[in-house]
């Protein structure tokens, strides 16, 4: 018997996002320099993705208010790793990422489950 094509599905993922999302950016901003003066670089790194309202049930005003976005992140071409202290930016708005989740069976990520925050 064989193992799952885990490569299989993460290819599958790709795909759906490709074909029904949007393109995006991963804004990261790094820090340098001293703490008192920090000099602050920003990167965007582009990416596909499909961004979601959360269904109304879900919205309960206390771990994801009403405005929050599902955004299903492909890895495809992604150069970096998403981290909560990056944005999205979705549509030409900044987002902030509020929590991460990845897809992955078996250590390979299939694609990232992120909730985003519009600023107000």
């Amino acid at each position: 018997m064989t193992g799952f094509d885990y490569a299989g599905a993460r290819a599958t993922a790709e795909r759906l996002i490709k074909r029904f999302g949007q393109p995006g950016k991963l804004r990261r901003v790094t820090a340098t320099g001293p703490d008192y003066d920090p000099e602050q670089t920003v990167e965007d790194y582009a990416c596909l993705l499909v961004a979601l309202d959360y269904d109304q049930q879900f919205v309960d005003n206390t771990l994801i208010l009403s405005g929050d976005r599902m955004v299903y992140l492909s890895t495809q071409d992604l150069a970096v790793t998403p981290d909560l202290s990056d944005r999205l930016v979705i549509d030409g708005a900044e987002h902030a990422v509020i929590s991460i989740t990845s897809l992955s069976p078996a250590g390979t990520v299939v694609f990232w489950q992120i909730q985003a925050r519009g600023q107000a």
